[in-house]
């Protein structure tokens, strides 16, 4: 493989970005980091600082006018996606979004027609599936062709109500589909895709531990046909936090944490089979890595975070808020969308 590397910038500085960068700093292969910006320039340089970055800028348009920068990752809240990813896919930039990458399928689809446009990569981070072990699952349901028939996955922890967590905040679009629901969704939705099934819209139910509030709390999708679904997710209770696929002859689990799959465990036919590959970083690195050497290839679509399976993902997300009385956190604020 080429020892030439992907320049990333990072868009947006709270906690996650701070896991990516240490990522990409620490374990990634083919990526490094080349510069990072945020609205405030002291705010870039700190971040910078910690991570022997030495360009830092104070601002999103002077990060998309970097003629060096190849890729860049937005890690700002769910619903400031839109303006960001528009200014760096129209200056050329290869874009990994934050997962929700939009709030609705009217963002996406604009968003993914840009991307092809202008012959760059846009994808949704959901590395997840990136993560070895999980590579190696699909790899064993691709060869083997066990028959599937439930898939069960949740994501979600207890939080006492507290005003000035996102979560909670229906002007940020928090609320459990969002924040944590999308991560069983693009489960389903991907191990669909995997088998060559076609993903049906679900059942759904809401509960609210807090039923003043206008985001949703708990949220549960049930999946019927070829392959039936139990996916939840939730911002006030703590949920199961290993996944479970089962057929005739197949049970498979995917421990602890299950949305980081490190260690799979699969029992077929009688025999046992155990994934475990090793994983030296926090995980970004595999995402990180799959798209630098997309980018390198001078691929233009991702395999694997797939376009389908994020407009899917989402089209859920947003058909379910509206049906349940929660259509204002899937209407995109025009005060995001100002640059």
């Amino acid at each position: 493989m080429t020892t030439q590397k992907i320049r990333w910038g990072i868009a947006g500085l709270g906690a996650i970005a701070h896991r990516f960068a240490t990522d990409l700093v620490n374990s990634s292969q083919y990526g490094v980091l080349g510069a990072v910006a945020a609205r405030q320039q002291q705010r870039a340089e700190d971040f910078a600082d910690q991570y022997g970055c030495e360009v830092a800028y104070g601002s999103y348009e002077a990060l998309a006018s970097d003629a060096e920068i190849d890729a860049v990752y937005v890690a700002t809240i769910h619903p400031a996606h839109v303006p960001l990813v528009e200014l760096f896919l129209r200056h050329g930039k290869h874009v990994l979004v934050e997962k929700p990458a939009f709030i609705c399928v009217e963002q996406w689809d604009a968003m993914a027609e840009l991307a092809v446009n202008n012959g760059v990569i846009l994808a949704e981070a959901m590395k997840s599936v990136a993560f070895p072990a999980y590579q190696q699952l699909c790899q064993f349901l691709i060869e083997r062709q066990p028959e599937v028939t439930s898939i069960e996955a949740a994501f979600g922890g207890a939080h006492s109500y507290d005003p000035q967590l996102r979560i909670f905040d229906a002007t940020l679009s928090g609320g459990a589909t969002l924040d944590v629901g999308v991560y069983g969704l693009w489960l389903f939705a991907d191990l669909c895709r995997v088998l060559g099934h076609t993903v049906p819209f679900p059942r759904t139910t809401i509960t609210q531990t807090y039923p003043d509030l206008a985001v949703d709390q708990t949220v549960e999708c049930l999946f019927d046909g070829a392959i039936q679904g139990r996916i939840g997710g939730s911002i006030t209770e703590d949920l199961p936090r290993y996944a479970v696929i089962k057929g005739p002859e197949l049970l498979i689990t995917i421990a602890e944490k299950w949305w980081n799959p490190k260690r799979i465990d699969i029992e077929y036919q009688g025999q046992t089979y155990r994934l475990e590959p090793e994983v030296l970083g926090g995980g970004f690195e595999h995402e990180i890595d799959h798209l630098s050497t997309l980018i390198l290839l001078r691929e233009t679509q991702s395999p694997l975070l797939c376009h389908a399976t994020s407009r899917k993902v989402i089209e859920i997300m947003e058909q379910l808020l509206k049906a349940h009385g929660f259509a204002h956190l899937v209407t995109p604020n025009p005060a995001f969308l100002m640059q």
